[in-house]
Order: structure tokens, then sequence, then C-alpha cells
């Protein structure tokens, strides 16, 4: 797979695909959680630039709606990277709120203080916050073990050093 970036791409995920939107969110792309039960509402997304994705079989046969089959939160990442064709955009991982979507914003170490657990703070030296939430973000120790999934995943190889991929 090509490691040029792609255009943005924006998502509107169904509700009942929140784990998802959360690995959409972590390999740096918008994506929003919808209630896409009401097939009428898709062509205004569409025309809106999003991409609706849904598992509700209602909407298989919808125009613009990529249907998923699999019902496991991985499956589904790997199926959707297939049939969209996405393609490695790694300056943009980590770069969205795991919880609610808002692209984070690089903090000073000193704004991290009190927001994150003393030993963090006195080890890390990257830190991103979320401007809607309040979550502070920093590369944690469950990094190599989130990038070696998305490796295992997306078979795309990751560019680790000076990443700030955010932490909990």
């Amino acid at each position: 797979m090509s490691s040029e970036p792609g255009p943005e791409k924006l998502f509107a995920l169904d509700v009942m695909l929140g784990k998802l939107a959360k690995w959409l969110r972590v390999l740096g792309f918008d994506a929003r959680v919808k209630n896409l039960s009401d097939p009428g509402d898709v062509p205004l997304l569409v025309s809106s630039g999003f991409i609706p994705v849904t598992r509700r079989e209602k909407l298989m046969q919808t125009r613009g709606v990529v249907f998923i089959e699999n019902d496991r939160a991985f499956a589904q990442l790997k199926e959707i990277i297939s049939k969209l064709g996405l393609y490695k955009s790694s300056p943009r991982m980590f770069s969205r709120c795991t919880v609610c979507n808002a692209a984070l914003n690089a903090i000073s170490k000193e704004d991290a203080f009190g927001g994150v657990p003393d030993f963090v703070f006195e080890t890390a030296t990257d830190f991103r916050k979320c401007p809607e939430c309040s979550r502070i973000y920093w590369a944690g120790t469950h990094r190599k073990r989130m990038l070696e999934r998305i490796e295992s995943i997306t078979e795309w190889k990751q560019e680790t050093e000076g990443r700030n991929d955010g932490g909990e």
C-alpha cells in the first residue's frame, strides 16, 4: 500500500459501529457516530461529503452507503480499509480524540500538569488535549500494542520515532 496521504475522508458511522469509529479516529479520520435508521438521511450526508457506514441490511443497497458485513471491530476496520482503498496516512494518526472525534491540540508539558498521572508528567514530553472534552493524550505504554494491532490489521508499517500518539 502507498504511504501517500489520501484526501480527507469523513465518515458517518451508524450507532452500532462505535468501536469502528474509535479505530478510524485512531487512524486520524473524522468518524462521527449517527443514527442511520432513515434511508432519507443518506443523500444529505453524501452531499455533505460524508461516507455513511452501516450494518443495517435495509440500507445495504442504498446508493453511497458502505455496508459492513463483519460484526467485530477489527474485522470491520480491515473490511472498510479494503472496500474504500484507504491508505496509510501517518501524519494524521493519533490526531483526533477517540472519545468525541475533535482534532487534538498540542499543549505544553506545564499545561498537562494536574491532568495526567505524576509518573506520566515526569516521563512524557509531548501532550495533546481535546478542545471539546478536555481529555489529555500522550505517548503511553499502550502505544506499541496499538501500533502492532494497527499494523496487523492494515499491513501499514508505522514510523514511530518522535510520534505523539495519545494515551490516557
